[in-house]
């Protein structure tokens, strides 16, 4: 985004975010708080204990089960109570298909209803950190899973798209009912929404950001994968286990098994593991240059968080997306030494501040110092971190290796034996 545009952006979001900057004279006892900045980041203001409990499902455009209706999308939101009386918030928003099985995050939480089937508890902590700090938190049941219709698709179409609706849902484009079957708008948002996610959450909000939806204005992708093919295969080769598409999508729906049985019948012939190719059905699944999602297409700016040790999603997954995002977006990149794990877990206190300053700065226009920082926070070793003006480093040496003749790995230049093709040292 040009300097103009970010002037003008900060300036539209002023205007529907009315702040209150520390050290203003203070409002009266019986004023409704106003979100406040102080240092640069919003401060826990309002309360969690009286936020607005509510959820609405919303119309896709999409039949991912084939019974002839198009699915809808489970939300459940959790907003600043103020939000019900003329104060207009920005969404951080979480589209999840482990909200029934096995759980969300490192301790798997579920959710818990009340007798409105509201949730008394999100799992995570967006929502109450962030709830009183002025954000609403939409919590989306991917399609197929918990609450919402249709058929998991291991990170098809339909598992990007429930999402993209919802996007177009806070922004005015899409429907969404109650439960009496009454259309809801989404009056209180400024429709400014950032998507975050861990594992196949942070593919979502790839495959998403990669739409082009307007509205969608920053996701945060810890450890996600963009590109199925390249995660589960190695130079055509299949290494994950023959059936792998379709373990993931049982396990995480809890609908009777015949309900999604001809998608999943669909989903192992074409994904085609008995010869590794690589065909539509991984293409639909290449979030880089795919007919769903096109790196290209991004326009959300990005914070993604990469573990190098991870062997779950390896980090090629990263970076090969990453070195493809447009010029014009706005990023930012831990490259860790951890595994598959979101850095809650492991560099907490930095961490919380980190993501409250990003979000704080994309969703509400607070002024701080987020991007005059360096680009790229990199682990080296336990608690030995350095920061660099982007990855891989400006500065960086290429070294190539080449296979040699004894079975390692060398800087040796290879020639090929008359009459095999093959490459000796």
């Amino acid at each position: 985004m040009s300097n103009s545009r970010r002037r003008g952006f900060l300036a539209a979001v002023a205007l529907a975010i009315p702040l209150v900057v520390a050290g203003a004279p203070a409002a009266s006892a019986t004023a409704e708080p106003k979100i406040k900045v102080s240092g640069g980041l919003t401060q826990p203001v309002f309360s969690y204990k009286d936020a607005i409990r509510e959820h609405v499902r919303v119309q896709s455009q999409v039949d991912s089960d084939g019974d002839g209706k198009k699915d809808l999308v489970r939300v459940d939101i959790i907003r600043p109570k103020e939000s019900g009386s003329g104060l207009r918030v920005p969404v951080i928003m979480q589209e999840s298909p482990y909200y029934d099985d096995p759980g969300v995050g490192f301790e798997i939480e579920k959710k818990k209803y009340d007798a409105d089937g509201n949730v008394t508890k999100f799992p995570m902590y967006y929502d109450n950190y962030f709830v009183p700090r002025g954000y609403a938190f939409v919590s989306v049941d991917m399609i197929g899973t918990r609450l919402s219709d249709g058929c998991p698709t291991s990170y098809g179409a339909s598992d990007v798209l429930g999402g993209k609706a919802v996007v177009d849902w806070l922004n005015g484009r899409a429907t969404a009912y109650d439960d009496q079957g009454d259309p809801v708008k989404a009056t209180w948002t400024t429709g400014r929404t950032g998507m975050i996610g861990h594992s196949y959450e942070g593919a979502l909000g790839v495959g998403v950001a990669g739409t082009g939806v307007p509205g969608l204005a920053t996701i945060v992708n810890i450890s996600g994968y963009t590109s199925g093919y390249e995660n589960s295969h190695a130079n055509g080769t299949l290494t994950w286990f023959k059936g792998g598409a379709r373990w993931q999508s049982e396990r995480v729906d809890k609908d009777p098994a015949e309900k999604c049985e001809a998608v999943r019948q669909r989903m192992d012939a074409e994904s085609d593991d008995e010869t590794g190719n690589y065909n539509a059905y991984w293409d639909e699944r290449n979030y880089r240059t795919g007919p769903i999602s096109k790196v290209r297409n991004v326009r959300a700016s990005v914070f993604s968080v990469m573990g190098m040790q991870d062997r779950n999603v390896v980090g090629s997954q990263f970076s090969e997306w990453w070195t493809k995002l447009p010029r014009t977006v706005q990023r930012k990149a831990w490259v860790t030494q951890y595994g598959h794990l979101d850095p809650f877990w492991a560099r907490r206190e930095v961490w919380l501040t980190t993501l409250n300053q990003w979000f704080d700065h994309e969703l509400m226009g607070v002024s701080n110092d987020i991007l005059r920082r360096p680009r790229v926070d990199v682990q080296l070793g336990p608690d030995r971190w350095i920061t660099q003006a982007d990855w891989p480093a400006p500065t960086a040496r290429t070294t190539t290796l080449r296979p040699q003749r004894d079975g390692s790995l060398g800087r040796r230049t290879t020639s090929s034996r008359p009459g095999t093709g093959w490459a000796w040292s």
